[in-house]
């Protein structure tokens, strides 16, 4: 049984200061027994940090952030997953061609199933197209810390095919993380807390504390739930069970 859940951490794989394995242990010693590595376009350091989490006692998520465009302005979304497509060959070359703003390429990967599409002033992918990536390839799909949003942008936002929101941020009040939550629960979503850990560095930090907002037993429940169903229920072939998605 996990007790306690963080769901939005980095590593060195992309932006942040600590490995996987380092990750784990801090979660270890913070009593966090449910993570999710999160790295920004990337999955690399999932497979070391589920290692380590094997041997340390830690329930590791394989996730991702991305960064997307909506109306030229960034979006970051959140992608999760309880199967093994961090080693998909198709997943790994669409999260490259989305890092690199490689458009072309991604349409000729999964164009057929997902209307792949760039914010023309920034050159990004759309929020929309993220979310469809994601979901093609049978994530969850979750809209990270709403609070940093830009004004105006969360309402249009909540209309799009999200799975949940990161209604507990370290950056929130008591008042905002209810009223996410209470968003959650209008629209049928599950809900996640994220620390966004990049550092401990108290000099260079500028995001939360691994463990500093956590979900506890029954909400991991919940959520891990919602996961397997939304597993089942992704886009054209990239249906996933434990398989490759296009086996």
């Amino acid at each position: 049984m996990y007790t306690k859940g963080d769901f939005h951490i980095h590593t060195t794989k992309s932006d942040g200061d600590y490995t996987p394995t380092e990750i784990i242990m801090f979660a270890k010693e913070s009593n966090v027994d449910t993570i999710s590595i999160t790295d920004h376009k990337t999955m690399s350091g999932v497979e070391e940090a589920i290692k380590a989490g094997e041997w340390l006692g830690v329930n590791v998520i394989p996730g991702i952030e991305l960064s997307t465009r909506f109306n030229g302005k960034k979006v970051h979304i959140l992608g999760y997953f309880t199967n093994e497509i961090y080693k998909d060959k198709d997943f790994i070359s669409a999260l490259r061609y989305a890092k690199k703003d490689n458009s072309k390429l991604l349409e000729t990967l999964i164009g057929t199933y997902v209307d792949v599409r760039k914010d023309l002033e920034k050159n990004k992918i759309t929020t929309q197209t993220g979310i469809d990536l994601l979901k093609y390839f049978g994530g969850s799909v979750v809209l990270a810390h709403p609070i940093r949003l830009k004004d105006g942008m969360l309402a249009p936002l909540l209309e799009m095919n999200f799975d949940g929101i990161e209604a507990l941020y370290p950056e929130n009040t008591v008042e905002q993380n209810e009223l996410y939550k209470g968003i959650a629960r209008e629209k049928g979503w599950f809900y996640t807390a994220g620390s966004d850990f990049h550092s401990d560095s108290k000099t260079h930090r500028h995001h939360g504390l691994i463990g500093q907002v956590y979900l506890n037993n029954y909400e991991i429940e919940k959520f891990i739930i919602k996961l397997k169903n939304n597993e089942n229920t992704c886009l054209g072939q990239a249906c996933i069970n434990n398989q490759n998605p296009r086996q």
